[in-house]
C-alpha cells in the first residue's frame, strides 16, 4: 500500500501565497491594453459633453432674451417716464400742447436699437410715423392726482397731472423662437405732475419806490414821462381841484382886501391889475430894500432884476396894503385853501412852503421842484410830488395806495400777472407776502401762506412806498419769509422766495436800529446763508439802477436761487413789461414730478 507523504506548510507562506493567486486572479489582460480604457472614458466625456453643451447653449439663449427684455422694459421706463415729465410742464397750455410734447419725447427716447433723433428737420416727420403705426399702444389722459387716495383722477381742467401709458406689443426676441415664442410684449405707464409750491414774495415798500413819479425822475425818464404818471395819478384821485389850484402849476394872484386890486407873484417880478388908478406901488426885496413906482395906472408889471421880491405895496386913494408872498396867509388866501381839507399829514402850508422855497436851509426846499420849472408856482401836480416824496406813509397819505406811483404800482401790477398765472392750474401752490419794515424798522409778514390768491392781490394793492418807514431793511423782510417757511411751509411742497428791491440794504433792526448800510448788507448774506441751509431757493430782482445789483446776485448764488436785472432810467412802461415778464416766468417754472 502506497504511503502519503505529509508535509506542515507554514502559515505565513500559506498566506503569501494566496495573496499572490488573488494578484494573478485580478490581473487584466495584457492583450487589452490601457488605450482601450481610455477610449471607452473618452466617448462618455463626448456624450456628457454633447448634452452640457445643449443646455448651456440654452440657458445662454434665454439669459440673451431676458437681458434683452429687461433693457427693453428700463428703456421704455425711462422713455415713458421722461415723456410724462415733458407732457406735464405744457398742461398750463391746454390738452394739444401736451399731448405734442409727449409724443415729441417718445420718439426723442425710443427703445430697441433705434437711434434718438437728432435732426430737428425729421423730428415732425418721425412723430407722424409714431403716432400712425403706435395709434392704439399710446393712451394720454390729463388730470388730477389724488395725493390721499393716491391715485390719478380725471376731471374739470385746468389740469395738473398727466398718465402716459406705452405698449410695445410686437418687440423681436434672439431665440425665442426656439421656444416657439417670437415676440415680446414691454408696458409702462406713468404719472407726473406739477408739485406743489410755497411761494413767499418778499417785496420792498421802502420810500424810494415813488421815485419814478416824482420831479426827480425827469431827467432819467423824460420831464413828459412823469408830467403823464402825476395827471394820471391825479385823475386816479378824482381830479381834486383845491381852492383855486388845479393840476397844472401857475403863478398865483393873492388878492387886496381891502383894496380893489390883486397882485401876481412871479419870484423877482409882480404884476399888479387894480379897478382904479393905482398912486403908489412898491416892491421890497428881502432885506428891507425896495423899488418905488408913481401913478402906473390900473396894471403894471414891476420888476427886479434876478432879485426875488418879497412883498407888494400898493396905495389907493390915501389907502396902503401890502401883500407879502412869505405870509403863507396871504398865499393861501390867494390860492384860495382857507376851509380846504387837506388830505395828507401837516397843512396847506407845507405844499405852499414846497412850492416857493429857495434856499436849501428852509424847511421843505427841493431843488427838484426848480429843476422842474414849478418853483414858486402852485398846482396840485407839485402837491402830489411833495406828498409822495415827504409824505408817502399811510399814515400820512393812504391815498398813495390807490394811485399809480411807480415802480410800485408796476411791481403790484406783475404781482397780479404772477398770482394769475400761479392760478392757472390747480396745483395747490400757496403764496405769502413779506416785507421790509414795520412801524418800529423791523420786516413783517403781511400775508401768511394761502391758497386765496385775492387776499395776497387785496394786501399788494393796498400797500404803498413808504407804507410802515422809508428804509430798506431788506434781510428783516427776508427773515419773515424763511420763518413762514419754517413754520408753516408742507412736507413735499417746494419752497422758494422771490426778492424784489429797487435799491440797497441801509437799515438794521434790533436794538442797535438805525441806518447802517454796511452791516445791513451783511446781515442779508447771513440769511442767504439760512436760506441755503434749509434749502430755500431765493430769486432775486434787481429793479432799477440804484439796486444793488452784486448784493443781489450774491443771495441767488449762496441760496440756489436766480438773479434777474432789470434796468433803470427807461420809461415806466418798458420796465414794467419786463417785471410782468419775470414775474411770469417765476410763476410758470413749475417744478415736476413722478408720482407713480
Amino acid at each position: 500500500m502506497e504511503k502519503l507523504l505529509s508535509v506542515v506548510v507554514p502559515s505565513e507562506f500559506v498566506s503569501s501565497q494566496r495573496q499572490h493567486n488573488m494578484t494573478l486572479l485580478y490581473r487584466p489582460n495584457r492583450k487589452a491594453g490601457p488605450h482601450r480604457i481610455h477610449s471607452m472614458r473618452r466617448g462618455n466625456i463626448l456624450v456628457l459633453t454633447a448634452l452640457f453643451m445643449t443646455g448651456l447653449t440654452a440657458l445662454l439663449a434665454l439669459s440673451i432674451d431676458l437681458g434683452h427684455i429687461y433693457t427693453t422694459q428700463s428703456q421704455l421706463d425711462r422713455s415713458v417716464d421722461a415723456a410724462a415729465l415733458a407732457g406735464a410742464s405744457q398742461l398750463s397750455e391746454g390738452h394739444e400742447a401736451t399731448q405734442e410734447k409727449i409724443v415729441e419725447y417718445l420718439v426723442r427716447n425710443p427703445i430697441g436699437p433705434g437711434s434718438s433723433v437728432t435732426n430737428e428737420n425729421a423730428l415732425e416727420t418721425k412723430k407722424l410715423e409714431f403716432l400712425a403705426q403706435h395709434s392704439d399702444d399710446l393712451e394720454i389722459q390729463t388730470g388730477h392726482w389724488n395725493a390721499l387716495t393716491r391715485s390719478f383722477e380725471t376731471g374739470e381742467s385746468p389740469h395738473s397731472a398727466v398718465l402716459v401709458s406705452m405698449t410695445y406689443p410686437r418687440q423681436p426676441l434672439f431665440f425665442g423662437r426656439v421656444l416657439g415664442r417670437s415676440q415680446f410684449q414691454v408696458h409702462r405707464s406713468a404719472v407726473a405732475m406739477y408739485q406743489p409750491r410755497d411761494i413767499m414774495l418778499t417785496l420792498d415798500l421802502s420810500g424810494s419806490m415813488n421815485d419814478d413819479s416824482e420831479y426827480g425822475a425827469m431827467q432819467q425818464l423824460g420831464e413828459d414821462a412823469v408830467n403823464l404818471n402825476l395827471e394820471q395819478i391825479w385823475h386816479e384821485m378824482g381830479a381834486p381841484v383845491y381852492g383855486n389850484m388845479g393840476f397844472e402849476p401857475t403863478w398865483v394872484t393873492i388878492p387886496f382886501l381891502p383894496l380893489p386890486a390883486a397882485v401876481t407873484w412871479k419870484g423877482n417880478q409882480v404884476v399888479v391889475n387894480s379897478s382904479v388908478p393905482i398912486e403908489l406901488a412898491r416892491i421890497y426885496k428881502s432885506n428891507g430894500g425896495y423899488r418905488e413906482y408913481n401913478s402906473i395906472g390900473t396894471s403894471a408889471t414891476l420888476q427886479y432884476q434876478h432879485r426875488l421880491i418879497y412883498r407888494c405895496e400898493l396905495s389907493i386913494n390915501g389907502q396902503v396894503e401890502t401883500v407879502n408872498f412869505f405870509n403863507n396867509g396871504h398865499m393861501r388866501r390867494g390860492l384860495g385853501l382857507d376851509g380846504v381839507d387837506y388830505p395828507s399829514e401837516g397843512s396847506w402850508d407845507d405844499v405852499i412852503e414846497a412850492c416857493r422855497n429857495h434856499r436849501a436851509d428852509l424847511p421843505w426846499y427841493d431843488q427838484q421842484v426848480r429843476d422842474s420849472g414849478n418853483l414858486r408856482k402852485f398846482g396840485v401836480k407839485s402837491a402830489i410830488n411833495f406828498w409822495l416824496k415827504n409824505k408817502p406813509r399811510a399814515s400820512q397819505s393812504p391815498f398813495l395806495a390807490q394811485v399809480s406811483a411807480q415802480p410800485l404800482t408796476a411791481v403790484k401790477d406783475a404781482v397780479d400777472v404772477f398770482l394769475d398765472d400761479v392760478g392757472q392750474v390747480s396745483t395747490k401752490d400757496r403764496v405769502g407776502v413779506s416785507v421790509y419794515n414795520s412801524e418800529n424798522g423791523f420786516g413783517m409778514t403781511e400775508c401768511s401762506l394761502t391758497e386765496d390768491l385775492q387776499e395776497v392781490h387785496e394786501v399788494t394793492r393796498t400797500r404803498q412806498a413808504g407804507h410802515y418807514q422809508g428804509w430798506t431793511n431788506i434781510a428783516a423782510g427776508l427773515k419773515n419769509a424763511r420763518q413762514e417757511l419754517e413754520q408753516n411751509g408742507r412736507n413735499g411742497a417746494s419752497k422758494i422766495i422771490v426778492l424784489m428791491t429797487d435799491g440797497g440794504a441801509n437799515w438794521i433792526g434790533g436794538t442797535e436800529s438805525g441806518y447802517q448800510p454796511e452791516q445791513a448788507r451783511q446781515e442779508v448774506l447771513t440769511e442767504a446763508q439760512q436760506c441755503r441751509d434749509l434749502q430755500f431757493p431765493v430769486v432775486t430782482i434787481s429793479l432799477g439802477s440804484r439796486a444793488d445789483l452784486d448784493l443781489m446776485e450774491k443771495v441767488a448764488e449762496i441760496s440756489g436761487g436766480v438773479h434777474y436785472s432789470i434796468p433803470g432810467g427807461v420809461p415806466v412802461e418798458t420796465y414794467a413789461d419786463d417785471l410782468v415778464d419775470t414775474f411770469q416766468e417765476i410763476a410758470t417754472a413749475r417744478p415736476l414730478k413722478l408720482v407713480q
